[in-house]
């Protein structure tokens, strides 16, 4: 869900079609519905005439959705565009390296809060296949497109047999680790599974932890 900025005025300014209080409607009504939904989205830093205020606007919204997962950049004019016949570059480079950065910590500190809750639980990943940093590990994504590493092998605890898991297994992973500053978890697998046994035999320990989101519990 794209939001570019947290900013009406600067919606308005990049033609955006929606306000601040239009989108964030449209994000409560989808946790009403879907509780535990993650939600991805992306931002501009120092479009034109992008004030103090309402960067921190941008900033606040960052605080009351804490996204699952962002694409931030510094805003760039291109030719062709609105801004490019109508509006000025105005803001200072230093400027919008600075906004991004909050940007970016401000994201980030949104993520790790949500990753360090997921430690200890069960989660239902599917291989995408070898790590990039070791062939002894797989990566793979939870159905909120998370990020998993785990060993790429298991040996069956009662079989002692071993089990090597290839790209397209579903892996019910124990996730152990969580670290500041990453969007990935790292965790050590517990059983192949699948999206229909996961359901029904869904672990149900006091682990699992619930993400049901509302605005009123948020930061406005």
């Amino acid at each position: 869900m794209p939001a570019q900025s947290g900013n009406t005025e600067v919606l308005k300014r990049m033609r955006r079609g929606y306000t601040r209080e239009s989108y964030l409607e449209l994000v409560e009504n989808i946790w009403s519905i879907i509780p535990d939904v993650s939600l991805s989205s992306d931002f501009i830093a120092g479009f034109c005439g992008e004030t103090d205020e309402e960067h921190r606007d941008t900033i606040s919204l960052l605080d009351t959705v804490k996204f699952d997962m962002a694409y931030m950049f510094a805003y760039s004019m291109r030719k062709k565009t609105h801004a490019h016949h109508a509006m000025q570059d105005d803001v200072l480079e230093e400027v919008k390296k600075r906004r991004l950065q909050e940007i970016i910590d401000t994201f980030y500190s949104h993520v790790g809060e949500r990753n360090r809750r997921l430690v200890g639980s069960h989660q239902l990943v599917l291989v995408e296949g070898t790590s990039k940093r070791s062939e002894e590990e797989v990566a793979g994504r939870t159905d909120g497109n998370v990020k998993v590493i785990f060993p790429g092998s298991m040996t069956e605890p009662l079989t002692q047999s071993s089990t090597t898991f290839r790209p397209g297994d579903y892996v019910i992973v124990k996730i152990t680790e969580a670290r500041d500053g990453s969007v990935r978890l790292r965790g050590v697998p517990v059983r192949l599974s699948s999206i229909l046994d996961f359901s029904r035999n869904q672990i149900s320990d006091s682990d699992q932890p619930t993400n049901h989101k509302s605005l009123s519990n948020s930061t406005s």
